[in-house]
């Protein structure tokens, strides 16, 4: 009887103890999934330049503003274009892949919908080359706001990375018809050359370039964080 007892009270706090494992594993994963990262120091003259300084200063600014708001998106949303750019910038995407992906999650908790979030949730997995995944989640994007050229562009890309060229083509006749930019013209010009034609692919980039030219950048203004990441 006593070894019955003995036998029930140990599996009673191994279960007790498993459950306490299981609650501290979430807590820490989940605290390292919250983490806000910092913009890390670039190399060389890269420090010196007005783009980097302006860069950590509005990164800074943002992560402070978080900390005092978790719920704050607007923020979140801006904090994880500044590290999207940066990943670019530096081409340390690893580390900002994972910085952005903490951002996204957070506003994602808050808002299952939200359309700048689930932007970067495919922009992350196609720089990641989980092109599959980012197709698939461009997918998912692509029905619930589908008058969205940017969402037609991770399509584009999506499907070329996976060989799926005809769908590309589709995707970015629709990219071009929603909003005929440089984004959208660049892609034609690409996807005209994969099938040859050299011609056709000149013209396109002719208008892309025309599309972005200074004089029309210099009229919209510099834009807001999640506008230069957008028009990049």
């Amino acid at each position: 009887m006593k070894k019955k007892f003995l036998y029930t009270s140990l599996l009673i706090v191994f279960a007790f103890a498993c459950v306490l494992i299981v609650i501290k594993y979430k807590n820490e994963n989940g605290n390292r999934e919250a983490q806000l990262l910092e913009l890390l120091p670039r190399k060389g003259n890269a420090t010196q330049s007005p783009e980097w300084k302006l860069e950590k200063r509005l990164g800074d600014q943002l992560i402070e503003k978080i900390k005092k708001d978790r719920s704050d998106i607007k923020s979140l949303n801006a904090l994880t274009a500044i590290y999207l750019q940066e990943a670019r910038s530096s081409g340390n995407f690893s580390y900002y892949d994972k910085a952005a992906r903490n951002c996204v999650n957070a506003v994602l908790k808050k808002d299952a919908k939200n359309f700048e979030a689930l932007i970067f949730r495919a922009t992350i997995y196609l720089s990641q080359h989980h092109f599959a995944e980012g197709l698939k989640c461009a997918s998912e994007i692509q029905k619930l706001y589908p008058y969205s050229a940017y969402v037609y562009g991770i399509l584009v890309d999506a499907n070329v990375e996976l060989g799926d060229y005809k769908l590309a083509v589709e995707n970015a006749g629709k990219m071009v018809s929603i909003r005929p930019d440089i984004r959208s013209y660049s892609r034609i010009s690409y996807l005209r050359e994969i099938y040859g034609d050299i011609p056709g692919a000149i013209d396109a980039m002719k208008l892309a370039v025309d599309a972005g030219s200074p004089e029309r950048n210099r009229l919209n203004g510099p834009g807001s964080s999640w506008e230069n990441f957008m028009n990049n």
